[in-house]
């Protein structure tokens, strides 16, 4: 009977010893994900803090507060890409205008398009109103973006113009 006892008694503490290890390693295994959110968030944190600080130096280098040989290389390849998402900026509105563009008739408030003499409903005279004449431009002298003659700063860069 002993050593049935003694087996069983074995038996048990390797079972007990089982348990403790896989306690331990769920306890681990919580204690560095704990580790990993932290350091995400503080990647995460840090990141936008880079890229807030990173504008900052960019706004003082494009406007001529700060001046260093190794920013030029990166300033004029950014000023491009600024250009390129402001010109897509300005595609996308006139697009989203010409098809929201929608002319009534005077006369019934039915919808007419600019190709149309008279109304299909009425029959009345279509007049569509003359668009306003264009405004004088002039070259922005940062990004050479087009701008009216009389803005202060640039609609593409934001840069201070003699206006």
């Amino acid at each position: 009977m002993s050593d049935l006892q003694s087996t069983l008694g074995s038996g048990l503490n390797k079972i007990q010893g089982s348990l403790q290890q896989g306690k331990q390693k769920i306890q681990t295994a919580q204690e560095v994900s704990q580790y990993k959110k932290a350091l995400y968030e503080a990647g995460t944190e840090r990141g936008e803090l880079l890229l807030k600080l990173g504008e900052s130096v960019y706004q003082m280098v494009r406007n001529g507060e700060l001046q260093h040989d190794e920013f030029k290389k990166y300033q004029q390849p950014i000023m491009v890409l600024d250009q390129k998402m402001f010109q897509a900026q300005q595609a996308i509105a006139l697009l989203s205008a010409k098809s929201s563009e929608q002319h009534i008739c005077s006369a019934c408030g039915t919808a007419v398009t600019e190709q149309d003499k008279f109304c299909g409903s009425c029959g009345a005279r279509v007049e569509i109103p003359e668009q306003q004449p264009a405004q004088e431009m002039k070259p922005c002298p940062s990004c050479e973006e087009m701008i009216p003659e009389e803005a202060r700063f640039c609609t593409c860069c934001g840069i201070h113009t003699a206006g």
